[in-house]
């Protein structure tokens, strides 16, 4: 069958897409060998340069390993849309999914910025200091725009590749009727659950505190939460992926705890101020956090938008509960059944 253009275009793009994170892998590679590596000005009266905090270059090599895996999908993907592989039409609708979510998270986050006035270096002279707002304001809206522009395709995937003369294309490849009990909402939640699980793990190792219900975590205690989520993570996306109801109720009770956790947030901003500073001592003198008037607006945005998105999928986890019963076999008869 031949292949319609919309696919070939979509192969292109998710293939440039994986290329541009094969160079976001290289450069945080780079960056992580260059940190404390790089010479002052050495102009005289010329301030020294912060210095880089040791653990740096892990977090950079570790995002180094997550772009490279991304790329990887992609292009994986890529080949499969060019061949017709009806997995990569499911891989690519997941794919969509992610970047329709990151796109409208990060838009939203972004839109919430450009609201908040930016924070002013105590370098900057008051008389400039309106026309740095001004640019400020106007990188955002550029930022933005390709948050928008990320959002908008992956919207258009979720769209094209649901058309039926599409699913027609793909209809021939192996698996068809192996996978057809499966809703594509669940399948989207099960590998997002399995990304999940990665993050996870790699978050135990990155030198940042976990919040959870309003308490603080360092050290092992931190590890030992994250490898929990991890393992949690893992077993949602199998049961999701299988069917299997045990995977269903673990996934309703790990929202359910991931809205609780919003709503405690939610509730006492202070406390999601008090964890900001810890990183922000962690980060320092890296960067300068915002006001705390700030941090509020966003944090309170952002977590809003979080139990928005817990609702929507215990939502879809309680609609979709008919795909997890398995199918009752016809009774034997046994008169039949005798020889």
């Amino acid at each position: 069958m031949k292949r319609p253009f919309g696919v070939t275009f979509s192969a292109i793009l998710l293939l440039l897409g994986s290329l541009l994170q094969l160079l976001m892998a290289f450069l945080m590679a780079l960056s992580g060998a260059l940190s404390g590596k790089i010479p002052s000005s050495g102009l005289p009266g010329a301030p020294a340069p912060p210095p880089m905090p040791n653990w740096m270059p892990a977090v950079m090599y570790v995002l180094c390993a997550f772009f490279v895996a991304l790329a990887a999908w992609g292009i994986l993907t890529s080949v499969g849309l060019f061949r017709l592989r009806r997995w990569a039409r499911y891989s690519v609708l997941i794919i969509g999914g992610g970047l329709a979510l990151i796109g409208l998270v990060s838009l939203l986050s972004t839109l919430m910025m450009l609201a908040v006035p930016p924070p002013m270096p105590a370098s900057v002279d008051a008389y400039q200091a309106p026309m740095v707002q001004t640019m400020t304001k106007f990188i955002f809206a550029i930022v933005a725009f390709l948050y928008g522009i990320v959002c908008a395709v992956g919207i258009s995937w979720l769209v094209y590749f649901n058309l039926k003369r599409v699913r027609e294309v793909f209809a021939g490849a192996p698996g068809e009727a192996a996978e057809s009990r499966r809703p594509l909402l669940i399948s989207v939640l099960a590998v997002l659950s399995m990304i999940g699980a990665g993050c996870c793990l790699l978050a135990a190792f990155i030198p940042f505190p976990a919040a959870i219900l309003g308490w603080i975590l360092y050290g092992w205690g931190k590890v030992a939460l994250y490898l929990v989520f991890a393992g949690v993570e893992a077993a949602v996306g199998i049961g999701l992926w299988r069917l299997e109801e045990w995977g269903r109720r673990l996934a309703l009770g790990a929202m359910a705890l991931g809205l609780a956790n919003s709503v405690v947030y939610l509730a006492r901003p202070s406390l999601m101020l008090q964890y900001s500073a810890e990183v922000n001592r962690l980060i320092d003198p890296m960067q300068s956090p915002l006001p705390a008037q700030s941090q509020t607006i966003l944090y309170s945005s952002s977590l809003g938008f979080g139990v928005l998105l817990s609702i929507a999928i215990l939502a879809v986890l309680i609609y979709c509960r008919g795909a997890f019963k398995r199918p009752v076999e016809p009774p034997r008869n046994e008169a039949t059944a005798l020889p």
